[in-house]
């Protein structure tokens, strides 16, 4: 049976979705041992942004206030997130990283970098530069269409984690 284009996006999808998963995982346990990639999520929200307020984090990540808030006291415990009031706003919180995550997470961005060099080690010029070009950009369109879509194919908003953050694809 020939594949149509739909089912060998669909199929890399699934197969990135579980690498990507698995990867996030394991740099979780990295981070701190027994750490989970969903709780591990606004670090690397917060490697990308810098300090936000805790509604801010919500929102990139794509889940309520009360689940960050989970998700914060454990990486408090854990030396890896520290929360203060907002100079602006005393009523708000700040969450920022602790300089030994912020250190950790440089250095997987280095060594990300030099993973994905040596995935698209055997690629040409031209084969890296359009899939560096069209891979965000099938991303952001998809969260458009499947971040809308449910299940019978009508159009509705749904919540949804986006697990590292908008942009993760990017800090590679």
């Amino acid at each position: 049976m020939r594949q149509t284009l739909e089912n060998r996006v669909i199929d890399a999808m699934a197969l990135l979705t579980r690498t990507t998963e698995d990867f996030f995982e394991r740099i979780a346990g990295d981070i701190s041992a027994g750490l989970r990639r969903g709780t591990a999520s606004p670090l690397f929200v917060l490697h990308r942004t810098g300090p936000l307020r805790v509604s801010q984090l919500a929102e990139e990540l794509g889940l309520d206030r009360t689940t960050v808030t989970r998700h914060l006291d454990d990486l408090e415990s854990r030396g890896l997130v520290t929360r203060h009031p907002d100079e602006r706003d005393r009523r708000a919180m700040m969450a920022s990283l602790t300089p030994a995550s912020q250190d950790f997470l440089d250095d997987m961005r280095v060594r990300n970098r030099a993973l994905i060099r040596r995935i698209c080690a055997g690629w040409t010029r031209e084969e890296r530069a359009v899939f560096a070009r069209l891979l965000p950009r099938f991303a952001a369109e998809g969260e458009k269409v499947f971040g809308n879509a449910s299940m019978s194919g009508t159009r509705g908003s749904q919540s949804r984690s986006r697990g590292t953050g908008r942009g993760a694809a990017e800090r590679g």
